[in-house]
């Protein structure tokens, strides 16, 4: 019989291991290559699967806060967000910015913190900026390995590498 309270990656005995991809993710993919390949509707209708199994209400005309019926570059700005959302602190972002070719719109923009304050049992919540954002435009390929450049003098390193 396992401990239940061991981590997944703990050196103890355990039945369980660290999760590689979640359904959640499943249901992210699923939706975004939908809608890039032209179906909205079945996009949309995966999203609200996200939506109904994390217990949020469907609301009264059942879209669960989503439009009836967006156009596709709509429907991938909302995927995109609903990808943050989902998968925040389980590090996807980098590598979707990267893999939309989106990288530089961040550049150079604040990652915010939230300063709460106390007076009395009155809280105020003011948006404070952390850092700024750094992309790096060479960031979209991988180098190539110098012995393969070695191999073929024609072969040109990736920009920025």
């Amino acid at each position: 019989m396992s401990d239940t309270l061991i981590a997944g990656n703990s050196p103890g005995n355990t039945e369980r291991t660290m999760p590689l991809i979640r359904y959640a993710e499943v249901l992210l993919n699923l939706a975004e290559a939908a809608n890039e390949s032209g179906n909205t509707a079945l996009a949309m209708s995966t999203l609200k699967l996200i939506r109904k199994r994390a217990g949020i209400q469907a609301g009264t005309d059942g879209n669960y806060g989503y439009p009836a019926a967006p156009a596709q570059a709509e429907a991938r700005d909302i995927i995109r967000n609903e990808r943050f959302i989902e998968l925040a602190f389980e590090e996807h972002r980098y590598f979707d910015l990267r893999r939309w070719r989106i990288g530089d719109q961040y550049d150079g923009k604040f990652t915010t913190g939230m300063r709460i304050t106390k007076t009395g049992n009155t809280y105020t919540y003011q948006r404070i900026n952390i850092r700024a954002r750094y992309f790096k435009m060479n960031s979209y390929l991988f180098p190539i390995p110098q012995k393969e450049l070695a191999l073929n003098f024609k072969m040109l390193q990736n920009p920025g590498w």
